[in-house]
């Protein structure tokens, strides 16, 4: 047990070592390719960012192996991230349009399904009579699934630190499950992120030392660890020899999932389109309520950690998978009844105020547009008499 220990220590600080020495050297190279953030819009960040995360974890997971004489990561799962990442890096130069971001994901989606034969057979026990199999629904279900992923971590990257500590969160928990399940090639690998992710956020956390973050994901990155996400999320439960059950890798995911589905409900029933980004994420409530990015961040990784907790204790402790899945849905519906209702009260506070403000304001010249009202009338009665 100890040289598991020392050999997992030793390969998750080269990943962590690589990955922050490739930060730092991308980072200088990053304005001559054109691959920075520059706040406008809903960017309020300070400065051209970097984006160069996501290229840094990637290179760290694909080269820690060798420094740490380990066996490569599976050729397939390299060859399905590799697209992911390209586009993403293609995005972050030039953006793309929704529709091709999609159109790469599903490629990369089929390459896991017909090249490592990692697809979603069954969604478990959900309802105590049987394991429910997909059938001819399996590959259709598989890219949603991925899709549904990537997408969720993609609109969870809006705050320093936040994409980054949930996903190192959620790998942490899925190497937990591998290593107990004797799945040693995915638990080298979901190590492997863990630390190229380390790496990245000594530079997109906020620190004494650091008030801002000086790199950013980029989509090249959010898009890659969204994809390995959901890649671990079946290939774990997935297969011969595998027990832990789908509902429980999913309740390693819930928050950013929960926000996601939440927000593409609220956006269509208001009647926008659920692709048009916005301020309506629950770390966007959170700061626009008065936390700070830091507070808010610790909030939500406790919460991920917590979820995470759920679905790996509900595993080990043999907690029926129907419970869980009801568990799950009554969570999901808790949440998104309460963010609905609580951006609800903040908006409708923010109007009060403004209306509060403006009467006030209105009040004060008052004495102003009297004094003008009294000069006119002076005006009039003086030209009427003559």
């Amino acid at each position: 047990m100890q040289t598991v220990a020392t050999h997992a220590a030793e390969l998750f600080a080269s990943s962590l070592a690589l990955s922050a020495i490739s930060v730092v050297l991308l980072s200088r190279i990053a304005p001559l390719i054109g691959i920075v953030d520059v706040p406008g819009g809903r960017k309020q960040h300070v400065g051209a960012i970097p984006l160069v995360g996501g290229l840094a974890i990637f290179s760290a997971m694909v080269v820690a192996p060798a420094a740490s004489d380990v066996a490569p990561l599976a050729s397939w799962f390299v060859l399905a991230a590799s697209v992911v990442i390209a586009v993403g890096f293609w995005d972050d130069v030039t953006e793309l349009s929704p529709r091709m971001k999609l159109v790469i994901q599903v490629i990369a989606s089929a390459i896991m399904i017909w090249g490592a034969d990692v697809q979603l057979q069954s969604v478990g026990d959900l309802f105590g009579f049987r394991p429910i199999g997909l059938w001819i629904f399996a590959v259709p279900m598989t890219i949603f699934a991925v899709v549904g992923v990537v997408n969720a971590i993609n609109m969870m990257d809006g705050m320093d630190g936040l994409a980054g500590s949930m996903s190192f969160t959620a790998f942490g928990w899925y190497a937990i499950v591998a290593l107990d399940a004797r799945l040693t090639g995915q638990f080298q690998t979901a190590l492997l992120l863990c630390g190229g992710i380390a790496g990245f956020l000594l530079f997109n956390l906020r620190f004494p030392w650091q008030q801002r973050a000086r790199v950013f994901l980029g989509d090249a990155g959010s898009l890659m660890i969204g994809f390995a996400l959901g890649w671990f999320a079946i290939d774990l439960t997935q297969g011969p020899g595998r027990t832990f059950p789908p509902i429980a890798a999913v309740w390693v995911l819930f928050l950013p999932l929960a926000d996601c589905v939440s927000l593409l409900i609220r956006r269509l029933r208001m009647g926008k389109s659920p692709f048009v980004a916005d301020r309506h994420h629950i770390h966007h409530y959170l700061l626009d309520r008065g936390f700070t990015p830091s507070q808010a961040l610790a909030i939500l990784t406790g919460a991920s950690v917590l979820s995470g907790a759920i679905g790996y204790l509900g595993w080990r402790l043999y907690v029926p998978e129907p419970l869980l899945f009801w568990t799950f849905a009554a969570s999901f519906v808790a949440y998104h009844s309460w963010i609905g209702r609580a951006w609800k009260r903040l908006e409708m506070s923010r109007r009060v105020e403004n209306r509060s403000i403006f009467e006030s304001q209105a009040l004060v010249d008052v004495p102003a547009f009297a004094q003008v009202e009294g000069l006119i009338g002076a005006e009039q009665a003086a030209a009427s008499a003559t």
